[in-house]
């Protein structure tokens, strides 16, 4: 049901206040307005949609059985035989209608009724599949931008060291070896930016096809800003009521049950006989080629009314409605399972989430923490290098050490607000 894959993106309670806008060919938006979007405009969605109205079309097919079938005829014939000419015409109406056939039909359209609300549901589902998507497509964005921040700022600080160490280097106070490491290190730098570059890239296109934006559409996105408020997780009982109380695989679950059950209730159908009423009436005119004795055509013709039932009683089928009652009662058997089990693996899903999101906090505070010491270390490193107390090889130790301690924060960050969004989507009805 939900995705922790990729590495983060979740909720932050505040957003930056924003509102679709489409100018020039760009449209900017909030996380909020992206699912939005994404809700009206996806292709998936689209799909569930399509499928909401097959299901509403054939629940308005199942209620004409309720209401007689009605044909009319006509028809006109001549002929000749004997040099005798015959003309004939007939038009009539009828009409039929089952008056009992075991509840069947009645069963058949509360089916339909259900089948359209398991799509709706259905609906509903793919919903949050979607929003876990752009979920994981935006907050991928936003971290890769963060990330080529930091790292274009350290590329800044290599052309830096690359410049003052090719002036040592000149004057002979920085031997060869260092000046390659200062040359290979900016060399790095720039191949990791050129890297999350494209990742940016990535991570927009998969944000075009999750929003089916055309190509040429500019898409502007908006920070996420992480407040102390936001660390606050509820407790997991609350979160457990409402997702029960909101996510639609349960319902989903249970209407296949209550399917399954009017299918037995089908299927018993065949045991009880058919009743079914017919009416109609027919005018029949025209002559056989018939002659008075003045050599007359002799017409003939009348109206016919007629009424009458049809009892049609099963005698000889038991065995194979037999068999259609015992795989109906299997089919309702399978369906109470899988909602058992359905309702258990959701509970164990939640609690899941509900951990990974507080395992996610923590290391999240945690790597806030080293990546500050990291920064603080790496910057007092600077300092003494360029004052020649350290070598090129203990600043660029340090160097490696701040960006693992950086990624490491970045990912815990982005981990915690998915896991944190996927936790809100969980407790809102969509």
């Amino acid at each position: 049901m939900w995705r922790s894959s990729l590495s983060f993106l979740l909720f932050p309670i505040i957003l930056v206040p924003c509102s679709i806008c489409l100018a020039q060919d760009t449209l900017h938006l909030s996380l909020n307005n992206c699912l939005q979007y994404a809700y009206g405009h996806n292709s998936t969605m689209q799909i569930a949609q399509l499928a909401v109205d097959r299901a509403e079309v054939s629940l308005h097919s199942v209620r004409w059985q309720f209401l007689p079938n009605i044909n009319s005829s006509a028809g006109e014939y001549w002929s000749k035989s004997n040099d005798q000419p015959s003309h004939d015409f007939s038009m009539g109406v009828n009409a039929s209608m089952t008056l009992f056939d075991g509840m069947s039909s009645w069963n058949n359209y509360k089916q339909s009724k259900l089948t359209l609300r398991q799509s709706q549901l259905q609906m509903q589902h793919s919903r949050h599949t979607v929003g876990e998507q752009v979920l994981n497509a935006y907050l991928t964005f936003l971290m890769t931008r963060e990330r080529l921040g930091y790292q274009q700022h350290l590329l800044e600080n290599c052309q830096l060291q690359l410049s003052e160490g090719l002036l040592r280097h000149e004057v002979g106070k920085m031997i060869d070896s260092e000046y390659q490491l200062l040359l290979a290190n900016l060399q790095k730098a720039e191949k990791e930016a050129a890297n999350l570059k494209l990742s940016i890239e990535e991570s927009m296109l998969d944000l075009h096809v999750l929003l089916n934006l055309p190509d040429e559409v500019v898409l502007e996105i908006d920070k996420i800003y992480l407040s102390h408020c936001d660390t606050i997780i509820p407790p997991i009982d609350l979160i457990l009521q409402r997702a029960l109380e909101t996510q639609p695989d349960l319902s989903i679950a249970q209407i296949s049950v209550e399917i399954a059950r009017l299918g037995v209730r089908s299927a018993r159908a065949v045991y009880f006989p058919t009743l079914s009423l017919s009416i109609g009436s027919n005018y029949y005119g025209g002559n056989q080629g018939l002659v008075d004795g003045l050599g007359h055509i002799i017409n003939q013709g009348g109206l016919n009314n007629n009424m009458g039932f049809n009892l049609s009683i099963p005698i000889l089928n038991y065995s194979s409605a037999k068999s259609q009652v015992r795989q109906s009662k299997i089919n309702l058997q399978q369906a109470e399972i899988e909602l058992g089990q359905k309702s258990q693996e959701f509970r164990q899903q939640v609690k899941k989430m509900y951990v990974a999101t507080r395992q996610a906090l923590n290391n999240y505070l945690s790597a806030q923490q080293q990546e500050q010491a990291y920064r603080a270390n790496y910057r007092d490193y600077q300092k003494r290098y360029n004052e020649g107390k350290v070598g090129t090889v203990e600043l660029l130790q340090q160097q490696d050490s701040y960006l693992g301690a950086l990624n490491d924060y970045l990912q815990s960050k982005y981990t915690f607000l998915l896991n944190m969004k996927l936790l809100e989507l969980l407790q809102t009805s969509l």
